[in-house]
C-alpha cells in the first residue's frame, strides 16, 4: 500500500541466508535449530519454509521468497508493462485520462481478464492506494485533467499557421543565434 508505513520488523532476514539453511536441512548436513542460528533466520520460519519446500518440491531459493500482507498484485509484469504502453500510447494522442479513469481502466482489465482482484465492485473502480502505488511504480506517466478546446484555437490549428510559426521560430534563431 502506497501510504502504509511498517510497524514491525518482522521478515528482517535475508531470502539468500534463508535458501541456504533450508538447502542445508534439506541435504541433511544440519538441523533446524543449528541451520538458524548459523543463519540468523527465526526456527519456526525455517521449519515452515522447508516443510513447504517439501510439499511443494520447490527449490531453496523458490521456498525461501518472503511472501509479507495481505494482498498478491493484482497485475503480472507483464500486463502491468502492457497497461502502461497502452497509457503511453493514449498521452501521445493527446487522449486525456484522470485519475479517475485510470482506476476504471484497471478495474474492467482486472474483470475482463477474469483476474482477481480487491477492488471496489461498486464503485466499479481500483482502490486509492492501487493508484497511487501504481503511479509511483511508473513515474514516466503524467495524468493531467484534459482541457476542452475551443473553437478558435481548434480553427488555428492547421497546417498554414503552424508553418508560419516554424518560419517564425526560424528567423528569430537566425536573428538572435540561440544555442
Amino acid at each position: 500500500m502506497g501510504r502504509y508505513q511498517r510497524k514491525t520488523d518482522r521478515q528482517s532476514w535475508s531470502q539468500e541466508s534463508m535458501a541456504g539453511a533450508i538447502q542445508e536441512v534439506l541435504v541433511g548436513n544440519m538441523g533446524y535449530r543449528r541451520a538458524s542460528k548459523a543463519y540468523s533466520v527465526p526456527q519456526t520460519t525455517l521449519e515452515r519454509k522447508v516443510k513447504e519446500a517439501l510439499q511443494k518440491k520447490l527449490s531453496s531459493e523458490a521456498a525461501a521468497v518472503k511472501m509479507l500482507g495481505r494482498y498478491k498484485t493484482v497485475f503480472s509484469e507483464a500486463q502491468k508493462k502492457e497497461f502502461v504502453q497502452h497509457l503511453i500510447h493514449l498521452e501521445e494522442r493527446l487522449f486525456g485520462i484522470t485519475l479517475l479513469d485510470l482506476r476504471t481502466l484497471a478495474f474492467e482489465l482486472a474483470e475482463k481478464n477474469n483476474i482477481p482482484h480487491v477492488f471496489n465492485t461498486e464503485k466499479r473502480m481500483a482502490g486509492k492506494d492501487w493508484l497511487y502505488g501504481f503511479l509511483k511504480r511508473h513515474p514516466r506517466l503524467v495524468l493531467r485533467y484534459p482541457e476542452k478546446t475551443s473553437i478558435a484555437r481548434a480553427k488555428g490549428f492547421n497546417r498554414v499557421a503552424i508553418n508560419a510559426f516554424f518560419d517564425l521560430l526560424d528567423s528569430l534563431y537566425s536573428k538572435y543565434k540561440f544555442s
